[in-house]
């Protein structure tokens, strides 16, 4: 083993530990002593104590692991017969059930949660619709189980793909062995699948643990509406509010991480005590429906299409299209869309603005996703363990963690390049936030290039640059491609980063809809959320093969 680590570690982990590893250590030590940046070591531990002595921060704390615990509970409920019915029943044309779940994945959650503020509030769509709704309906949308049917409805389908997945590698010979040694189909599910299952349940629910525990949109949008205060939303407030309170901002994300870490720690120590062990899928015996449960099956998917879907989309296209209101009803036109494009207005600069960050970030992170990835599955060195956690980390972090520890690391007064204050500081936070994605995706093409395919080039003469061209770069390319527009995408629809760390007067398409949104100009603010969802779902049919019917 060399001492020193070979050069694609020593960059990948180079660029992770100033993305990530820098920005958390300055998270942590602001937290500790609020004046460091001053020099000063006094005041230790002082913004913990402003957490005890600050009202309604219990209260606040409660909320948020009540509302990720609740969210994740309602997303299994959801999404586990979802992924039961796509793997395991004869359902009729489940590739329309299957891309019915992913739209709502490429749908931003706070763009779900302003739609039914639109569809909700008084006098709003639905009351336009349908009458004015019950008040019993009103207060119970806007209250803690409102907040959480959105944040489920955006969630589910991550847990119901994962399910799906998991159902569908489950060797069916050891559920035939145990049928043949006389074990009922109930002792089956008991004792073989679930099982082999409760990995993928665990992993997709800690997943929406984390997504609902960091979640920033949703509480701004409904929290205040609800009377219910989250810590992400807190968070933002003390950092862009005056007076700013950046001290108990940093012991505050303090807090909101540690309770991430707590919950990976949880999700590891029960997986250990699981039995995982699987093997190659074989062919599965699909349990017939009939037409009562065709109809049920397919009544449970349209009621979550038009819950998760069909619903907030209505409310948003409508809104977007809507000028104006007279006796006879709303007026409907392009006033909206016409605005946005307009020469020089703020709505065209924001989707330039995302256009091209979007573009820089998504090629930064394939590119050194890739670099990482063929790191960790070809090199065995201590710096690949360091790498590796480094990786792991924004998986993990909250993303308004990530917010305001690039705040303190990049506003720090021994950083000499200015960068904080400009939009470059969004590129680096989309690399920070989106890169292990990008690793993800290429760890797992990585691991369908095998590594003898590599030493017969090289021992027929070709160098390690015409290798990697032409024998990993051919089969690590689908990865890459999927890499690229996932991370595009997600950059694209952004709000966290944009909100915390874009300077005044640029925007974002998340900021853009974000704030016409709190200015009350709905109009324009649905039609940028319109525009973004629709960039969005064209960018990923462009680049991504079309899955095919289920054979």
């Amino acid at each position: 083993m060399r001492r020193v680590p070979p050069w694609p570690l020593t960059v990948s982990a180079a660029v992770l530990l100033v993305l990530i590893g820098y920005p958390v250590a300055m998270l942590g030590l602001q937290s500790v002593w609020p004046r460091i940046y001053d020099g000063r070591f006094d005041g230790f531990l002082d913004a913990y104590k402003q957490l005890l002595t600050t009202p309604g921060l219990g209260q606040m704390l409660v909320n948020s692991l009540r509302w990720a615990g609740a969210t994740t509970v309602l997303a299994w409920a959801l999404g586990i017969p979802c992924g039961y019915l796509l793997a395991r029943t004869d359902l009729k044309m489940r590739w329309l059930a299957r891309l019915s779940l992913l739209i709502p994945i490429m749908t931003p959650p706070y763009v779900m949660a302003l739609s039914y503020v639109l569809l909700m509030q008084p006098s709003g769509l639905a009351d336009q619709a349908l009458g004015t709704l019950p008040g019993a309906v009103r207060s119970l949308f806007f209250s803690f189980w409102g907040i959480t049917l959105v944040m489920a409805l955006a969630s589910y389908a991550y847990v119901a793909l994962a399910v799906e997945a998991a159902l569908r590698a489950i060797p069916s010979r050891l559920e035939d062995a145990a049928v043949l040694l006389g074990a009922s189909r109930r002792r089956v599910w008991a004792t073989v699948v679930i099982p082999l299952l409760l990995p993928a349940i665990l992993n997709a629910g800690l997943l929406v643990f984390l997504d609902a525990l960091s979640n920033f949109g949703v509480p701004a949008i409904l929290g205040p509406r609800s009377n219910i205060l989250l810590l992400p939303a807190e968070i933002y407030y003390l950092v862009t509010s005056w007076p700013v309170n950046l001290p108990l901002a940093t012991a505050l994300s303090s807090l909101l991480l540690l309770m991430a870490l707590l919950g990976v720690g949880f999700n590891r120590v029960v997986l250990r005590q699981t039995f995982t062990r699987g093997g190659r899928a074989s062919a599965i015996t699909r349990q017939k429906l009939g037409t009562v449960g065709q109809v049920l099956g397919w009544g449970f998917f349209v009621g979550l299409f038009s819950l998760s879907v069909a619903a907030p989309f209505v409310a948003m296209i409508l809104t977007s299209l809507i000028e104006g209101w007279t006796a006879e009803g709303p007026v409907y036109n392009l006033t909206h869309y016409r605005a946005i494009f307009e020469a020089g207005s703020r709505g065209r600069g924001a989707l330039v603005t995302s256009l091209w960050l979007s573009l820089v970030a998504a090629v930064g992170c394939t590119a050194l996703g890739a670099l990482a990835a063929y790191a960790l599955a070809r090199y065995r060195h201590w710096a690949t363990t360091a790498l590796d956690g480094l990786a792991l980390l924004p998986r993990v972090l909250p993303k308004i963690v990530v917010a305001v520890a690039l705040i303190l690391a990049w506003n720090a007064p021994w950083i000499q390049v200015r960068v904080y204050g400009t939009v470059w500081i969004l590129v680096i936070a989309y690399l920070a936030l989106y890169l292990s994605d990008s690793l993800r995706l290429g760890s797992a093409g990585m691991g369908q290039v095998p590594q003898r395919l590599e030493l017969a080039a090289q021992s027929l003469g070709a160098g390690r640059g015409r290798t990697l061209r032409t024998v990993v770069w051919p089969l690590l390319r689908a990865s890459l491609v999927a890499a690229w527009a996932t991370t595009f995408v997600t950059c694209l629809r952004d709000l966290v980063a944009s909100v915390m760390l874009l300077p005044a007067g640029v925007d974002t398409i998340g900021s853009f809809i974000f704030n016409q949104f709190d200015q009350g100009d709905l109009g324009q603010s649905m039609a940028m959320a319109t525009l973004g969802v629709l960039l969005g779902i064209g960018v990923l049919l462009a680049v991504m093969p079309l899955r095919g019917r289920d054979r």
